[in-house]
């Protein structure tokens, strides 16, 4: 028997992608445009977009404004703006996304806070859809399209308004 060492596994997103090299600390304010293949994260507030080919990752005291293109991003601060073509993206406790996201897999911690729409673009990742139908104690069908066909056949005709073919009594 093979047995796995505990090195091989890498559950968490950080040790699938290695080591951050490029840092910006609590204390930076950063406007413009970040682009590399490193992972980055950042501490401090930066305006503007992000493009990485590795991990972005926001520190609890990071605040973005601006839009993340990374395959890999964690967020733990805040980030006002959206997160495109992600591979992964995980929202930690803490984090605070007001905007959407665009990735293939999303896993979201409770006590985040998520303000937008999470579009995940892959075929098979769609949910697949159906209408329940309940059963009362008497076997009738009552889901929605039934019911509506139900209340219709509730409703008596007036006996004093004429059927749509017929015409009143005393006209000719």
């Amino acid at each position: 028997m093979i047995m796995k060492k505990k090195e091989d596994k890498q559950r968490r997103l950080e040790d699938k992608t290695g080591s951050i090299l490029s840092i910006i600390a609590p204390s930076t304010e950063f406007k413009g445009t970040l682009s590399g293949s490193d992972s980055l994260l950042i501490a401090g507030r930066f305006k503007g977009e992000i493009k990485s080919e590795s991990l972005v990752r926001i520190d609890r005291e990071g605040k973005i404004e601006g839009t993340i293109n990374s395959p890999y991003v964690i967020v733990e601060g805040e980030i006002n703006g959206d997160i495109m073509s992600a591979e992964h993206v995980e929202l930690r406790a803490g984090a605070r996304v007001l905007g959407n996201i665009n990735t293939e897999k999303i896993v979201m911690a409770e006590g985040c806070i998520l303000q937008g729409e999470v579009q995940m673009p892959k075929e098979e990742d769609k949910p697949f859809v159906f209408v329940e139908k309940r059963k009362v104690e008497s076997n009738q069908d009552i889901s929605p399209s039934s019911k509506k066909m139900n209340d219709k056949k509730a409703k008596p005709a007036r006996a004093s308004e004429p059927k749509p073919n017929e015409s009143k009594p005393n006209e000719a």
